[in-house]
């Protein structure tokens, strides 16, 4: 019986010993980790590092326009002051867009942002230029979701 012991006890060893050769050493595994990681930050870093600067040349743009023809033009005062207050949060927030890299959540924190400047700073940029106000009801929409990805920013 203790031939027979001492038998499996060498063969379990052997099997032990090519079982643990078999699997990744510990710094293959680091390796991969450390990899995964930087493609999970990185991805969402480089998506929104274009999107901010997609909406500053848009922000820059819009603002020319606000600056020189739109201010000449036959606006009324509540119209200019709507655009100019479209043209302000358009440019902050994209400002806020180039940290959301560095946010716990930066997927969430990045998409909130984007959604409450196209909702925010899209109604009042309609309602300026086209004198349409019917939109205006889902402008304080746009600002909560601003709100809401400045908080997020906690976690």
């Amino acid at each position: 019986m203790s031939d027979f012991i001492t038998e499996t006890g060498k063969l379990l060893g052997n099997l032990g010993g090519t079982i643990v050769n078999w699997l990744p050493s510990t710094k293959d595994v680091q390796t991969v980790v450390v990899k995964e990681v930087k493609t999970m930050t990185v991805i969402p870093a480089s998506i929104f590092f274009r999107l901010a600067g997609l909406s500053g040349a848009i922000a820059v743009g819009i603002g020319a326009y606000g600056a020189h023809a739109f201010r000449d033009s036959g606006a009324t005062e509540e119209q200019k002051r709507t655009f100019e207050t479209a043209s302000r949060y358009h440019f902050f927030h994209t400002l806020a867009l180039l940290a959301v890299p560095l946010a716990g959540k930066p997927v969430l924190v990045g998409s909130l942002l984007v959604t409450g400047m196209t909702v925010f700073c899209g109604t009042c940029y309609i309602s300026a230029l086209t004198g349409n106000s019917s939109l205006n009801r889902f402008t304080p929409y746009g600002g909560m979701t601003l709100i809401a990805a400045w908080a997020s920013m906690m976690f």
